[in-house]
């Protein structure tokens, strides 16, 4: 039976991203998220707008669970949104937070890729991009949680980027929200989605296309036994898990390698 935690947040996942249908969307290996007990998924990001639910909501509906989303500290900072991301179980995406939620039992998703993997990825492929991020292996590590891989097949078809955006993220991100150099990076690319015609990324009104997306979940990897200095072990446990994302995009999705 859902509890009320529960139904708030597939309220709030459903205002949030309410293309569950629109999208077709699914999740195959569901039996390789656990019942219960921490761990933390990583999933890739793709050019669909706020995907991430889409995730989160399937995972709750499919397994009963809901995943802590780390979201980007920006999100934290606006009125209203920090409730709403709240309510749909999203946390500030700091290590602190992470390893306080696994402590309590609880899956954690990170997007090790961010921003960068939206804006660098490639029309009608899946990409990885996390540039030796390797917070998540350190704080599964630290945690004694698996780390469970998800791609997201399709989450790149519902945008063309005719701009690179650079203009418009200083406007938006520097000027407009104020929100500092940490975001001097960030880019509001122009966007052809529906209506045909380009909008920034930003805007809501901007509809993706309807593209099928469907998330494949793989198996569980655990933290090595045995561990040398803390930065060596998570860049090399970040390698393994990067490693079965790539096989399954090669296996299940068009790599932007090929």
């Amino acid at each position: 039976m859902e509890s009320a935690d529960q139904r708030r947040a597939i309220r709030a996942l459903t205002f949030l991203n309410p293309r569950l249908a629109y999208h077709r969307a699914s999740i195959r290996g569901l039996a390789n998220i656990p019942t219960s007990g921490g761990a933390v998924i990583v999933s890739n990001h793709g050019r669909l707008d706020f995907d991430s639910f889409l995730l989160v909501r399937l995972i709750l509906l499919g397994r009963g669970r809901l995943a802590r989303l780390l979201a980007d500290h920006m999100w934290f900072r606006l009125p209203l949104v920090d409730r709403i991301f709240a309510s749909a179980g999203a946390i500030d995406g700091t290590r602190t937070n992470a390893a306080r939620a696994l402590s309590d039992g609880e899956l954690v998703l990170a997007y090790p890729g961010g921003v960068t993997e939206v804006l660098g990825g490639r029309f009608g492929r899946e990409s990885i991009d996390w540039s030796g991020r390797r917070g998540f292996a350190r704080v599964a590590i630290d945690a004694g949680v698996p780390v469970i891989p998800v791609v997201g097949v399709g989450v790149n078809n519902g945008f063309v980027f005719v701009s690179n955006g650079r203009f418009l993220g200083r406007l938006l991100f520097r000027w407009i929200l104020r929100l500092g150099s940490d975001y001097a990076d960030y880019r509001n690319p122009l966007t052809v989605g529906l209506p045909l015609i380009p909008l920034p990324l930003s805007l809501a009104v901007n509809m993706p296309w309807p593209c099928r997306v469907t998330y494949f979940v793989g198996e569980p990897l655990h933290p090595p036994s045995v561990q040398g200095p803390p930065d060596e072990s998570a860049a090399r446990f970040g390698d393994e898990v990067e490693a079965a994302m790539r096989d399954l995009i090669d296996r299940y999705g068009r790599s932007a390698r090929t």
